[in-house]
């Protein structure tokens, strides 16, 4: 069974077909090319500078994020209705990640209950839209926080598409997930409708900072950009952000997100960064932690790989991921990725 990228995203459309695939693959309306990733394309301009004469045998991927260990730098991202593309859902994600020491996290738009992917025994984290009635996410806290989670993701890019019919792929999720009869962890009914605009502020974010720390959890906000929001962020009482353009699934026209990892770490004192968008190798793991990143997450190749064969090839991809870090680490002449040096990455022109 090949193990690459390439290979999953094939089997996963052979199971899909195009509709549902095209979801999962996510392009925006104005999008040029539904092949097309800026994420990724951005990320192959990046080039590593290896230290063959370092002699490093041991290597260490561990890292400390939010005050949580976990075995490597990579975490699962959260994506909608996972059980449209497996009937295994999200919870065969969350058995690999706790096997493997990585965290998960998990939309609120999921259609596993949470106490099942909390049974996993991953690190879970609850995903919410900045969107709708305070009450209701003070709802959602308490629930992740009843089920043992570390901690709340925000959504705070164009949580709802502000204008009807705009769906990533061309795909209303939301109808899909209704026509089935389905409830998701945010909604006793399909997904929880929601307001568009106006979008949450500072002060909202203030107030659930300090609601998720009385709980005894992090905040993490998703759907940073531009240096300004991270620092009123982080003012704000946020632990971490999670630098992401949502997979340019709502505008092909967003920065891509690997070239807004820099300007956004450098304005951040104590926060953490993470970063999703096109990272499908350890190779663009190693890029992220050299631009400031302290994790990257992966959304669409674990999607793929749950579609094509569920737990086991979840399993697979991540293991093989893992080994590929490790590889290039050793490649890199560092034991551990705190020891790579900004002289092994440049950028071509």
């Amino acid at each position: 069974m090949n193990g690459t990228n390439s290979s999953w995203k094939d089997r996963a459309l052979a199971a899909l077909g195009p509709r549902l695939f095209g979801y999962l693959r996510g392009r925006a309306f104005d999008s040029p090319d539904a092949d097309n990733d800026p994420n990724e394309q951005a990320l192959q301009r990046y080039r590593l500078v290896p230290r063959v004469l370092a002699g490093r045998a041991d290597i260490n991927l561990e890292c400390s994020v939010l005050g949580h260990r976990y075995a490597a730098p990579v975490g699962v991202g959260a994506f909608a209705a996972d059980r449209l593309f497996s009937a295994q859902g999200v919870a065969a994600i969350g058995r690999v990640c706790a096997r493997l020491e990585l965290p998960l996290f998990v939309s609120e738009e999921a259609v596993t209950p949470l106490a099942e992917i909390t049974a996993s025994g991953a690190d879970c984290w609850l995903q919410l839209r900045a969107a709708g009635p305070f009450e209701r996410a003070l709802g959602l806290l308490d629930l992740i926080a009843r089920a043992g989670g570390k901690g709340v993701v925000l959504t705070v890019l164009a949580p709802v598409h502000p204008v009807p019919g705009l769906h990533p792929g061309g795909v209303d999720v939301a109808a899909e997930i209704a026509t089935r009869g389905w409830s998701t962890i945010g909604a006793a009914e399909g997904v929880a409708h929601l307001p568009a605009f106006p979008a949450w502020g500072v002060d909202e974010l203030v107030r659930l900072a300090q609601a998720v720390h009385e709980r005894g959890m992090s905040l993490l906000i998703k759907g940073i950009l531009h240096p300004e929001d991270a620092r009123l962020a982080e003012a704000a009482g946020c632990d971490g952000v999670m630098v992401s353009n949502i997979g340019v699934r709502q505008l092909y026209r967003w920065a891509p997100a690997v070239e807004r990892i820099a300007p956004v770490s450098a304005v951040l004192k104590n926060a953490s960064v993470l970063v999703d968008g096109g990272f499908r190798n350890a190779a663009d793991i190693v890029v992220a932690r050299l631009l400031g990143a302290h994790m990257a997450v992966l959304v669409r190749p674990v999607a793929y790989a749950l579609s094509a064969g569920g737990e086991p090839a979840v399993a697979q991809m991540l293991e093989r991921l893992l080994g590929e870090l490790q590889a290039v680490c050793a490649w890199m002449g560092v034991a551990h990725l705190e020891q790579l040096d900004a002289s092994q990455l440049i950028k071509l022109s």
